[in-house]
């Protein structure tokens, strides 16, 4: 199997990933056929030197601007010369199953490139969703037992696809909102290490990154509730968190965290 890639279909592959985003990204930014192209070809000079990478370049770009209706001549003729040469299918000899399969996948991008061309598409920048929280912000979330849920917005995270808040559960237990001195003390709530083998346990995850549902659904719509403003933490700016989530999803992850938890009395 080749370095950097999990599996033999075409875009099982990190370096042939990149190359579909990467050239999307810049057709979806406004540039030229032409223009993408070189700048495609420029970009990843030094993969196109490299026996072990140049066919995942050329195969990439070649089906990717296909699909696109946007295929260059000169991209096609340097992705059919890698189809042809049969060094890619080299690369996967130690593995006949997987050899076989990369051969239909190289087969089928054959035919796809040498066959009629479909017309050309437009690609647009994906719509994102903007969200209007701030970092500060702490919004609210009622569980079925009860508990009042608390969670701060750490940063902003703002990319091409959205700009999305990182939550962080804070250390709370109560059933009622603690007045402003006690929310500026409480502390973020520590993550429960994980149990190799075990059942996730809860709290494993106590912050989030979190966006919009294809339905759009948004803080507002899934439960949750803008009720206050707490100070800032060092570090907030660039607080990064490996856990991603929808507005839609978040809710049941939350409940499943305090299920067994009984709701407290307060006076």
């Amino acid at each position: 199997m080749t370095m950097g890639a999990w599996g033999p279909g075409l875009l099982s592959d990190d370096t042939a990933c990149d190359v579909r985003d990467e050239y999307r990204e810049m057709l979806e930014d406004g540039l030229d056929d032409d223009e993408a192209t070189q700048r495609m070809l420029d970009s990843y000079a030094d993969a196109l030197d490299d026996p072990d990478e140049a066919t995942s370049v050329w195969l990439a770009m070649a089906v990717t601007q296909s699909k696109l209706g946007r295929l260059d001549p000169r991209v096609r003729e340097r992705a059919l010369a890698a189809i042809e040469s049969g060094t890619d299918l080299a690369r996967w000899s130690d593995n006949p199953r997987l050899a076989a399969k990369r051969r239909d996948v190289l087969d089928k991008a054959r035919a796809q490139l040498i066959g009629p061309q479909p017309q050309r598409k437009k690609v647009r920048r994906p719509r994102r969703h903007v969200t209007d929280l701030q970092p500060g912000d702490v919004l609210s979330y009622r569980a079925a037992n009860g508990h009042l849920v608390l969670l701060r917005v750490a940063r902003i995270d703002d990319d091409r696809h959205s700009v999305a808040p990182v939550l962080v559960a804070l250390d709370f237990t109560g059933i009622r909102m603690p007045p402003q001195p006690e929310l500026d003390t409480l502390a973020d709530k520590p993550e429960t290490p994980d149990r190799l083998g075990g059942v996730r346990p809860p709290w494993a995850s106590t912050s989030w990154r979190v966006v919009a549902s294809f339905k759009r659904i948004d803080h507002d719509t899934a439960g949750f509730h803008r009720v206050a403003r707490t100070t800032a933490r060092p570090g907030d700016p660039d607080f990064r968190t490996s856990t991603y989530t929808s507005w839609q999803s978040l809710p049941r992850e939350l409940e499943r965290n305090i299920t067994d938890a009984p709701a407290t009395s307060e006076p």
